[in-house]
């Protein structure tokens, strides 16, 4: 049994799902991030890419997201629950009567519990496969290589725009780019940081050259020379571990499980058991309570995140 099956035994089955395969996710996200200057994803430099349709991703996220939905939920048993799963939890929420109507039998609760631990069992064994490194069926690598000869514009704002601003920022493009388009330098210089091309996006540059024209010639300068600096210093895998606990830590007081600051250090132990033998992760704080305040830093800026999105940015 992994280490991390045992942590997620007593825990709820929402919090067992969702925690694990975050605290998992850190070990990859340097290596996703270390060429997100150089248009590079791993070893994969991307073209520049039709701009009017890279433009068009700050509008909709559909347009980027359903293709990788659609890649994974083929890749994967566990994921294609697992958005199945969001879908009917989104329509409930837009059809509250559906869930005020539901009658909740007995044989209903045991196909109910027979689906989570189903899950539950999927989840375990991705982990698995994940930790020791085992490769992707043939058919996986193909289905992925359809996504990438089919999709590769989607891929590169997906993993060197969306994603980085997800966890750098907190915040969704869309929303971001709306702020720059109403005249917020924040946002735009954030904005330059992360995706060089926006420089050449028209209502962007309207926006920087009302800075020039109105004599704000530091910050018209401070513009200019945003892309050509670094997204974030010093993003280590302990400051990524960092912010990620605040987000298990957010997301668990969110569905009414809260989790301990010692259950979070404990999962990220059993990560460390799994996947590089090691007993304890010794990136993380040795005092309990200086990573309880770690935790509490890392809480607050993902709200604005995991709030609903306005219906327009979709």
């Amino acid at each position: 049994m992994l280490a991390v099956e045992k942590w997620a035994q007593g825990k709820s089955l929402f919090v067992a799902h969702f925690a694990p395969p975050i605290a998992a996710f850190a070990r990859e996200i340097p290596d996703i991030l270390r060429h997100q200057k150089k248009h590079r994803l791993l070893s994969h430099t991307f073209p520049v890419p039709n701009l009017p349709s890279w433009y068009s991703f700050y509008r909709s996220s559909k347009r980027y997201l359903v293709p990788f939905k659609e890649m994974i939920s083929e890749c994967s048993p566990y994921a294609q629950n697992l958005l199945a799963v969001g879908s009917a939890m989104q329509e409930l929420s837009r059809k509250p009567e559906m869930l005020a109507n539901l009658v909740i039998t007995p044989e209903l609760l045991e196909e109910g519990q027979q689906f989570w631990n189903n899950m539950h069992q999927l989840s375990i064994a991705e982990l698995r496969d994940d930790f020791k490194d085992t490769p992707l069926a043939p058919e996986v690598c193909a289905v992925v290589q359809r996504y990438k000869d089919n999709h590769e514009t989607e891929l590169a704002f997906l993993f060197l725009v969306a994603f980085p601003c997800w966890l750098l920022y907190k915040e969704w493009p869309s929303k971001l780019h709306c702020k720059a388009r109403q005249g917020d330098t924040n946002a735009i210089h954030k904005l330059l940081r992360l995706d060089p091309f926006l420089l050449h996006d028209p209502a962007i540059g309207r926006e920087v050259q009302k800075v020039r024209i109105h004599g704000r010639q530091s910050l018209f300068e401070n513009l200019l020379n945003a892309p050509l600096k670094p997204i974030k210093l010093k993003l280590t895998s302990r400051t990524i571990k960092d912010m990620l606990a605040g987000l298990i830590s957010q997301l668990a007081e969110a569905i009414k499980q809260p989790l301990t600051s010692t259950d979070i250090r404990d999962l990220f132990d059993a990560i460390a058991q799994d996947a590089d033998k090691r007993d304890i992760d010794t990136t993380l704080p040795e005092s309990q309570e200086a990573y309880s305040k770690v935790i509490q830093r890392n809480r607050p800026d993902w709200k604005q995140l995991l709030q609903p999105r306005h219906k327009n940015l979709k």
